[in-house]
Parts: C-alpha cells; structure tokens; sequence
C-alpha cells in the first residue's frame, strides 16, 4: 500500500472512476437483461409446442427414418457450434462455454469424428484459435455469413479439424439469423458433409445462474425419445410434405432459441459481474480513504512536532 499521500489520492481517484464504468455497465447490462429475460421466456414456450408437434411426427409415420434430416450421415465430420459473446468483462461466462467446447471436442475425438467448430462470438474464437486443441484441431479461418450460406459443405470440407469464426454480430439475434444458420448447416447435412452438428451455449437459468451445455442438433433422430411412441398417425398432407415443412422451421426455432438463451445469460453474467465488481470497488474505495486519512493524520501530527521541537529549541 503507498504511503505517499499524492499516490493514495490518486489510487482513490482511479477506482473511483473504476467504479462508475462498473455502474454504468451493470445499468446498461440490467436494462438489456430485462428484455434478454422476456424474449427467451416468451420463445420457450413456443419451441417446446413445436418439439411436441416433431416428436409426434416422427413417432407416428413409418416414413420417419426416411427424411434426410433425420437420417444418420457416414462422414466423419462433425460440426461443433459454439455459442460465446462479443464482448468480455461477464464473468465466467465465456470461460465455462470454451471449457464445455473442449469437453465436447475431445469427446467427438475420441468418437473417431473430426470436429469442425464454428464459433459466433468473438471470445471463443480468440482463446480456442490459440489453443491446440484434441484431435490436431489447431487450424482457424474467419468466414462471413454470406460464405457459409452460399456454400457451407465446401466450406467445411476445405476446414477440416479447423476452427472457424462466424463474422456475424450477435448482440441482437434476430429470427432470420437463425434461420439463415440452420439453412447452411441443414445443407450441408443433408449433402454428406457432416455426419453430426453439436452446439454449445449457456442455457439460461437466472440472472446468478448459467449452465454451460452441448446439445446434439442433427441427426434429429437423436431427440427423439424410444420409449412411449404409439401408433402410426394419419396425416393430411403427406407425411413428407408436413416433415419438408415442419423440420427446417424446428432447426431454425432451436438455434433461435439457443441465441436468444446465451444473450440472456451473457447479459444475466455480465450484470451479475459488474454488481460485484461495483461492490469491491466500493470496499476498495473505502479502505483506501482509512490508509489516506491514517497517513494525512500521522503526516500532520509528525509537522506540528518538528514546529513544536523547533519552537522549544529557540
């Protein structure tokens, strides 16, 4: 701790200043939650109606394993979606997302799968580029929207082992984002170009509260519960031409769902994280002014004994 008075004050003043910009964070981060908070409740229910309405579509045709989205693919190839902010300063946030990345990596390894990651967000892409991660997954490439959307199988068949970057901006996912994702992502499935899509994001709780998940997307057969399925149900349309439509507007409702997810929960970390970063800025502050007001009267008392002791002297 300095004893100088000039570099106490001038500590006090620093986090002071340190302690408005973790107010004023925390105030943005808590109006943004507000809204972050409303759009997942509000969705929520919306794709568990539609995942009943897929469930009893798959269990009750025997076309079911025919569709293509549904269907199991022989490449070894599996793309992982990892789902981080733009911005740091949210506590654990993106730390336990990258970790639950590397968990799944080193899982699709082990598999015999050679994992693509996709990353949409800046802060996984920076820390898992820099790794070597399992596998010899260690190359990386920044690719835009309309790149994977206009040919996503070339793409991830040129990137093998590689970590790539989304450059998209995620601070508001809109629906047409989502669907634009799952569009590419459902190509290249259905093309052979990957065998399996993986996605890892926080799902939301609380504001205190993120857990750090990886789900499997496609081959949608894999959400589907064995147990409990009835008979075969008649449908008017077709089979096929209801799964043509209802599947792609399930994949893209479950990315959406899984954005809007990890903005409630980076904006739900990052108040969290400034809350308790104001707090300690506030002790800090506090035990700073104690050490500045002991020096300053150790400082006056020291001056009026040298006056007193050269007064005395005369």
């Amino acid at each position: 701790m300095p004893a100088n008075l000039k570099d106490l004050r001038t500590r006090i003043k620093s986090v002071k200043n340190t302690q408005q910009i973790t107010k004023a964070m925390k105030l943005v981060s808590a109006a943004k939650f507000g809204r972050a908070q409303n759009n997942v409740l509000q969705a929520r229910s919306y794709a568990r109606a539609l995942g009943k309405l897929v469930l009893k579509l798959v269990r009750g045709s025997r076309d079911a394993n025919t569709h293509a989205m549904l269907q199991g693919r022989q490449s070894e190839a599996a793309l992982l979606l990892v789902i981080s902010s733009e911005r740091g300063l949210c506590g654990g946030y993106n730390s336990n997302t990258i970790k639950a990345a590397l968990r799944a990596i080193e899982e699709l390894v082990a598999a015999g799968k050679k994992p693509v990651v996709l990353c949409v967000g800046k802060k996984a892409f920076q820390v898992l580029s820099r790794r070597t991660l399992p596998g010899g997954v260690n190359g990386q490439k920044q690719v835009s929207l309309e790149q994977f959307s206009s040919s996503p199988s070339e793409l991830i068949a040129e990137n093998s082992n590689s970590v790539l970057h989304l450059g998209v901006h995620f601070d508001k996912p809109n629906f047409e984002l989502a669907q634009t994702i799952a569009s590419s992502v459902e190509n290249a499935f259905a093309f052979g170009a990957v065998g399996e899509v993986h996605v890892v994001y926080n799902q939301f709780q609380s504001a205190m509260t993120q857990v750090p998940v990886c789900e499997k997307i496609l081959p949608m057969s894999s959400v589907v519960e064995e147990e409990g399925s009835g008979g075969e149900i008649i449908l008017e349309p077709s089979w096929t031409e209801l799964a043509n439509a209802v599947l792609p507007r399930y994949l893209a409702t479950r990315f959406y769902q899984v954005m809007l997810e990890a903005i409630a929960s980076e904006h739900g970390a990052r108040m969290t994280a400034m809350d308790n970063a104001t707090r300690n800025a506030k002790d800090m502050e506090r035990r700073l002014q104690i050490t500045y007001q002991r020096a300053r009267q150790a400082a006056i008392t020291r001056e009026l004994i040298e006056i007193i002791s050269g007064a005395e002297a005369l």
